[in-house]
């Protein structure tokens, strides 16, 4: 590989010219000044750079780098620029020109694996010259990264995207009401799609598609994505701006994705767009379009902690509180709706009910319905989370190799602990977390260091004393983190690289019956078990535990309290030697 520097005018352009591989070859480049960037690709180095020298947004730009490899094919090319593009917007060192995010579809081709890995060494070798501000591994561990707007979609993923926004338009045109669901196993990626039809909403009212830099190809390739942005054009030019508000029901993950929009205010996104439930009922009139990421996690009212500001919220919309939910507080309040739903990511007795989620859906023509199945988070993929489903519900006979997956059960609880904290130095985002079976007795506690000075360690495992997660909000990006254990309400929503899983002594499995039990008795979670029968609470526990494994994207460390439990598990996984 080799990045070789010019001076981005005509003089630059005639040395360019000169290199072997400046005429007709795949390569990526970059053109920026102290403040602003440009990140695009290429087969024909000196004809692009020819292009935009004659294009008056890129006259304040001063340097073209250039980057040579003499693997590179046009595949590798397009996935490279669209991955430096998330970087350089985490990275926040510069404002970006691309209009449109980059220009590819994401495929997964030959080798892409290799090719990633030389985007962690161009980004290296630019930090080394200090064009860019943190390193690769910050970067990628980063939620700008991980929620950029500037996500390459699969074609899955695309074509979903474009279908419900084809049916927003088509609903709102004909001055109807409507929603689309967007299900999904955990790690599909459907917050991702959600930001992605955000941001195609919000940027394509603000600016026209910039396809002045695009080849034949490249033009017939994205075809549809700019025939869909040309017609969300037409309608605000027609009807004016949409009224767009992205609900998010957990506050953790609400306010990573408000820094996320934040971050993101030059491609159209606004941190007041991020908004919890209720808080739809002050805007006056109606929203256009809501999108609802883990609209499973949306309120009833059981369990919640004010009953007073939802009341008051029902008798705003004339509802009745006793029977409505915060998704008919949404439909009420929108045009249309978009909703993230997974019925097996339940966890809570306050979660709204699947047949109140039915009901809700009554009044309002569902348009579309989607179910994403590409495995995009954890590297085991739609195997492991499969195997874990087949797992819970006992269908499962026989252990399987997941693929690539670090997939191990410990006998060693400390020690697995240990593990974690060491892989967490290495890579970060490697947290432990724990079903609810020990009292929050550091409630009180601000630090780590106060609750082990009074003696307020919550969980003892084979002598060892740990303390829960400190913080409700953000906890797992939290410096000290590691050092404390976390629970399915501080992890719902976000990505690990490794996730260790304490099953508690509330769930074990019965040899006899050849069922899992659940004994509720030391399970303290007193809301989520408040006023639901057994079969429920299970449900709400089995849930937690595979939301919890499926965090991991490198892997899922496992220890069980209970011995029917532990010797259960290990049917289905290797035991850490």
């Amino acid at each position: 590989m080799e990045i070789r520097n010019y001076i981005f005018s005509n003089d630059g352009l005639q040395l360019l010219k000169q290199h072997p591989k400046g005429q007709n070859w795949p390569v990526v480049y970059l053109i920026d000044n102290d403040k602003q960037l440009y990140v695009g690709e290429t087969t024909s180095a000196g004809g692009r750079f020819n292009q935009h020298l004659n294009n008056p947004e890129r006259q304040s730009l001063i340097n073209i780098r250039f980057i040579f490899d003499d693997q590179f094919n046009k595949s590798a090319i397009l996935d490279i620029e669209q991955t430096l593009i998330q970087m350089f917007l985490a990275d926040q060192k510069y404002k970006l020109q691309n209009k449109n995010g980059g220009q590819s579809c994401k495929h997964d081709y030959y080798q892409r694996a290799l090719y990633q890995s030389k985007v962690d060494e161009i980004w290296n070798e630019l930090k080394r010259h200090n064009i860019t501000k943190s390193s690769s591994s910050e970067i990628r561990n980063s939620n700008l990264f991980k929620y950029s707007p500037y996500n390459t979609l699969t074609p899955e993923q695309e074509a979903v995207s474009h279908e419900i926004i084809s049916n927003i338009l088509d609903t709102l045109e004909s001055d109807k009401t409507g929603t689309s669901i967007l299900s999904g196993k955990a790690g599909t990626g459907k917050s991702i799609v959600v930001i992605h039809m955000i941001y195609t909403l919000m940027s394509a009212m603000n600016i026209r598609y910039n396809d002045g830099d695009l080849g034949p190809e490249e033009q017939l390739e994205l075809l549809e994505r700019i025939s869909i942005s040309n017609r969300i054009r037409e309608y605000v030019d027609k009807h004016g701006s949409l009224k767009i508000a992205f609900v998010v029901p957990m506050t953790s993950i609400r306010k990573t994705f408000k820094a996320v929009f934040k971050a993101s205010k030059d491609t159209g996104l606004n941190p007041a767009m991020v908004i919890g439930p209720q808080e739809v009922v002050k805007e006056n009139g109606k929203y256009d379009v809501i999108f609802v990421d883990e609209s499973h996690r949306l309120a009833r009212r059981h369990g919640i902690t004010s009953y007073g500001s939802f009341d008051e919220a029902c008798r705003t919309l004339d509802i009745d509180e006793s029977t409505s939910t915060q998704l008919d507080m949404i439909q009420i309040k929108s045009r249309y709706s978009v909703l993230v739903y997974d019925e097996n990511q339940t966890v809570k007795s306050s979660d709204l009910t699947a047949e109140q989620f039915e009901s809700a859906l009554v009044r309002r023509d569902v348009r579309h319905r989607s179910n994403l199945k590409s495995q995009m988070r954890c590297e085991g993929g739609v195997a492991y989370t499969q195997y874990l489903d087949d797992i819970f519900q006992v269908n499962q006979s026989q252990k399987l190799d997941i693929t690539s997956y670090d997939f191990k059960i410990w006998d060693d609880p400390n020690a697995m602990i240990r593990e974690i904290r060491h892989k967490d130095s290495l890579m970060s985002l490697c947290r432990v977390v724990a079903g609810y079976s020990w009292e929050w007795q550091s409630k009180e506690c601000i630090t780590l260091e106060q609750a082990i000075d009074k003696g307020l360690e919550d969980i003892e495992l084979d002598g060892e004393k740990y303390v829960w997660n400190m913080s409700n909000q953000e906890w797992i990006l939290r410096p000290g983190a590691v050092n404390e254990i976390g629970c399915v309400h501080t992890t719902q929503g976000y990505d690990l690289n490794y996730v260790a899983v304490i099953f508690g002594k509330e769930i074990d499995y019965d040899e006899q019956s050849q069922t899992i039990t659940i004994d509720r008795s030391k399970f303290y979670d007193t809301k989520v078990k408040s006023g639901v029968d057994d079969a429920t609470l299970k449900k709400y526990i089995v849930n937690s535990y595979k939301v919890m494994m499926t965090r991991g994207i490198k892997g899922c460390y496992v220890y069980a309290c209970n011995q029917g439990m532990q010797n259960y598990l290990k049917r289905f996984m290797d035991t850490y030697r």
